[in-house]
């Protein structure tokens, strides 16, 4: 089944990535919807074990699943 996932990638601490995946994402929202979004994350950044503290992308990931017959 084709699912379509929201990849947010913002800037941390130290240079390190933090990274949110939501899954069924909309692929057709517009990317000024999607840094709202990211936007919103880092001013609220205290919510978060590691805090967002600058946005850096967002891609929308595609993918399919194909079963294995294991029997």
């Amino acid at each position: 089944m084709p699912g379509t996932n929201l990849r947010l990638v913002f800037k941390g601490s130290s240079d390190k990535k933090v990274t949110f995946n939501y899954p069924d994402a909309d692929s057709s929202a517009p990317a000024a919807q999607v840094k709202t979004l990211m936007q919103i994350m880092v001013a609220n950044g205290d919510i978060f074990a590691e805090a967002p503290l600058a946005l850096d992308s967002a891609t929308f990931v595609t993918t399919t699943s194909t079963p294995v017959n294991i029997s």
